[in-house]
């Protein structure tokens, strides 16, 4: 029994022998700060925040922390070996925290955490790594650089430059510029009224409520909302969503989404690989989307659209849209200018257009309605349908079936229609005034409406007038029948 009860006494001598060691201490001096001096901080290990007061002197605050896994005495004495040197220059106030070197191989964790008073019209630089930085209120210009922690900045004034990597870096309120560098690490920067100049990779960038904006990302998404003036962004890989710029708003993409929503001014949107979508857009709008569906509404100003193989569905443009694409349908409505449409291997769909409709399509139909200035069509081998157009009429088909309804209209257009192995149909108003010209080959020529013939009658040409005939009309069909009916 004495034997064991000895063992016990050891073991716990030797256990008290090698717990862990901890030791705290605070250094607190202050520091006078004279008028265009800054001030700057080199820092690592630890934290840095910085508040601002009127008085002309800095208060530098400094907790030092160090953990030993186990022995005594150690922790304090490698915590009386950190050294927090100040010094005054003449341009600058320095901070600077000097850690010992060698000796200390038991050490586990050691950390200074700093917080500084500075004036509030000081500028101030900060150098620090493996800590967060955090500065409020200062009316001064900053350059800040972190990394491996938290860099926020609130509510300041002047030219920011803010740098950071693997951390989130956050900005909240600032009167003037902000130039921001990050890398694996969250952007969110809101109310800011001058420029937001970012440059990110690997992961998200936040805009709200800012004067201008310039985004490089990359394998990051973008969201931007409330810009009061020109906002470029550059990402892929990932979405980008903007809602609300007041100025110029240009995006390019790669592999991912597109969003572009209350635009006043010029807007181009570039993307691969993904989809493009808009709605109010102020000024002219240019949209290039390689293998990515296209669909917006609401373009003030003139259109212009490119894509290939993926959809494109445009509605309510005011002035004149222009749509270029490849193996992809189109469909397009309410469109105030002109409408023209290029694309194959896919259908084609216009209603309400107020000026000329356009569209070169091959292997695909072409249906349109409410065609206000006029119609020219060019397709193969799929049938073309136009109902209610007024203007000039120009349709060029290849064994397809083309029909045409014509709406009354007060002027006089010409009218040439063209197609093989498939019927070709018109429907005219019973007021209307044509010089007709029709031809055809194995197949015959029908008309409800009264004709005055000139020359011999035959099933398959003829050359007469329709009312006093004052417009021409050329109706041409190979292997197909050609049929003129009156309109319902």
């Amino acid at each position: 029994m004495m034997r064991r009860t000895r063992w016990m006494i050891l073991l716990c001598f030797a256990c008290s022998a090698y717990a862990r060691d901890e030791y705290t201490r605070v250094f607190e001096q202050t520091y006078p700060l004279a008028q265009g001096q800054s001030v700057r901080v080199q820092h690592k290990l630890g934290d840095v925040v910085v508040r601002t007061h009127a008085k002309p002197e800095v208060v530098v605050r400094a907790n030092i922390r160090v953990m030993l896994a186990w022995g005594a005495g150690g922790a304090k004495k490698f915590a009386e070996n950190i050294e927090i040197d100040v010094h005054p220059f003449a341009s600058a106030l320095v901070i600077e925290t000097r850690y010992p070197k060698g000796g200390f191989f038991r050490i586990t964790s050691y950390v200074v955490n700093f917080e500084i008073t500075v004036p509030e019209a000081a500028p101030l630089e900060i150098h620090n790594g493996f800590g967060a930085v955090d500065v409020r209120d200062l009316k001064a210009n900053a350059d800040i650089t972190n990394s491996f922690g938290r860099l926020t900045f609130q509510n300041g004034s002047g030219n920011q430059r803010l740098q950071n990597s693997f951390g989130v870096l956050e900005v909240r309120g600032n009167s003037g510029d902000v130039s921001i560098s990050n890398s694996n690490g969250l952007v969110d920067v809101s109310d800011v009224s001058g420029m937001v100049d970012v440059k990110n990779k690997f992961a998200k960038v936040n805009l709200t409520k800012i004067g201008a904006g310039n985004i490089v990302n990359g394998n990051g998404s973008v969201q931007a909302s409330g810009v009061a003036g020109n906002l470029r962004i550059t990402t892929s890989f990932a979405s980008v969503t903007a809602d609300g710029v007041s100025g110029d708003l240009s995006i390019t993409n790669s592999s991912g989404k597109i969003e572009a929503n209350s635009v006043s001014g010029e807007t181009t949107l570039d993307t691969t690989f993904s989809e493009v979508r808009f709605h109010g857009i102020g000024g002219p709008l240019w949209v290039r989307a390689k293998n990515s569906a296209v669909r917006g509404t609401n373009v003030t100003g003139p259109a212009t659209v490119e894509n290939s193989f993926s959809a494109v569905e445009i509605s309510e443009v005011r002035k004149n849209l222009r749509v270029t694409t490849t193996n992809s349908s189109v469909t397009v409505a309410d469109i105030g200018g002109d409408a023209a449409v290029k694309t194959s291997n896919a259908a084609v769909k216009a209603d309400r257009v107020s000026g000329m409709f356009s569209a070169v399509n091959s292997d695909g139909t072409v249906r349109a309605s409410a065609i206000k200035g006029g119609a020219d069509v060019k397709t193969s081998n799929a049938p073309v349908r136009l109902d209610g157009v007024a203007g000039e009429v120009q349709v060029e088909d290849r064994d397809g079936t083309v029909e045409v309804a014509f709406a009354r209209q007060p002027g006089c257009e010409p009218v040439g229609l063209r197609t093989s192995n498939s019927t070709l149909r018109v429907h005219l108003p019973t007021d209307v005034s044509y010089s007709l010209t029709a031809k055809t080959s194995n197949g015959k020529i029908r008309s409800e409406l009264p004709l005055t013939v000139n020359g011999s009658i035959r099933e398959d040409s003829l050359n007469g007038r329709i009312g006093a005939g004052a417009c021409p009309m050329r109706l041409t069909n190979n292997n197909g029948t050609i049929e003129i009916l009156a309109a319902p």
